[in-house]
């Protein structure tokens, strides 16, 4: 979408809703999933570089179903899975401005889940997110608002519909499956609950970032 030079009020709103690939407000409207392109050496070379069974390959159904369980039943809300680097990146409602790494093979073992993660149930952990978000948009910081990123964000939150819960466990198995496509396979992912959207990246280094309700739907279309 090109914007005006000096946009009003309205042309600011649609701007910020339609111009970035996935902005504050998430998707732009009427978008199931965007696509972005990556290096052209890469995708050129892809069908040249032949996966390489990464540690997490070897154990990816107990790391995917625990990171199913994070996600359901902890304070995770936000998780990011690299399976060649064999890393699992989450962040939590009791510390929303940091992140943590941890080892995928480690997360597995017994007890690592239980000392590093808190269980919560899911839907207040989703009130939760909605209760900060509102906090800190209706609270002292919201004098730096602009008019239109006012009106937008008292839309949003009205509006806000995180991922369902019943939805979660089959777009994380669906990770297993893009991870297992021939030629053109799934390098990293990561999963957004507040948002409601999850990312892919290939190793053609070309990224789709998909709507969770839809990923399941995206996946079945978009493999053998």
């Amino acid at each position: 979408m090109n914007c005006p030079t000096l946009p009003d009020e309205d042309d600011k709103k649609l701007c910020v809703v339609h111009e970035a690939i996935v902005g504050t407000f998430g998707l732009p409207p009427d978008k199931l999933f965007v696509s972005i392109k990556g290096d052209p050496s890469l995708r050129e070379t892809a069908s040249l570089r032949p996966r390489q069974e990464s540690r997490i390959d070897l154990e990816a159904g107990k790391v995917l179903e625990t990171c199913d369980w994070l996600l359901r039943k902890t304070g995770c809300f936000s998780i990011y899975v690299g399976f060649n680097s064999s890393e699992v990146r989450t962040e939590s409602v009791f510390n929303p401005f940091n992140y943590e790494i941890h080892d995928a093979i480690a997360l597995i073992q017994p007890g690592y889940v239980e000392r590093h993660f808190v269980k919560v149930p899911y839907q207040k952990k989703m009130k939760i997110i909605g209760r900060v978000r509102n906090t800190v948009q209706t609270g002292p910081l919201r004098e730096y608002l602009p008019p239109h990123w006012r009106t937008l964000m008292d839309r949003q939150r009205e509006e806000w519909k995180p991922m369902a819960k019943k939805d979660i466990k089959q777009v994380v198995q669906s990770l297993n499956r893009l991870r297992g496509i021939e030629g053109y396979y799934l390098r990293n992912a990561a999963i957004s609950l507040s948002q409601g959207i999850v990312r892919a990246s290939f190793n053609c280094d070309g990224t789709y970032i998909v709507a969770a309700e839809y990923f399941p739907q995206f996946v079945e279309e978009n493999t053998p």
